[in-house]
């Protein structure tokens, strides 16, 4: 009886997760624009306190069911490194676009880069219908706000 009652137990703690994941996923849709950004201190081998990373402008996302998404900025592909401009820029770049991939798995989500070809993780902090706070490897806090049309 009382191994009945663990697997009951576990049975219901894994079918509350799965609810969860399924309501971040029906509340994330929707376009959201960047509001605010913190930056958690961290120090290097030697104590030395280490300067944040630069700002991103243009931050911002529109979700998509069927798990795509838009962002604010394009992804890039640099095509030859040897190819410099006389300002020091790559000359041969393409354009890859805004559309990616994202997915949701427990508390993460997971945009697709384009540009390296590869998947970015945030810690998903809160998630409501109108605020996402995103925690970016433990380095940076960035607080979107929802769209809403009129």
């Amino acid at each position: 009886m009382k191994i009945l009652i663990q697997i009951f137990l576990v049975l219901l703690f894994i079918g509350c997760q799965s609810k969860e994941v399924k309501n971040y996923e029906s509340k994330i849709l929707g376009k959201w624009i960047f509001a605010e950004e913190y930056f958690i201190t961290r120090y290097n081998d030697e104590g030395f306190e280490e300067p944040p990373p630069p700002p991103r402008e243009r931050l911002g996302y529109n979700f998509f069911s069927k798990d795509s998404c838009e962002t604010n900025f394009s992804f890039f592909k640099i095509n030859d490194t040897t190819k410099i401009n006389f300002r020091g820029h790559y000359s041969d770049i393409a354009n890859l676009g805004r559309k990616t991939a994202y997915k949701i798995e427990n508390d993460s989500l997971k945009i697709f880069n384009r540009s390296f070809n590869r998947w970015e993780s945030f810690y998903i902090m809160n998630l409501d219908s109108n605020n996402m706070v995103l925690n970016n490897h433990n380095t940076i806090i960035q607080k979107f706000a929802r769209v809403i049309k009129k």
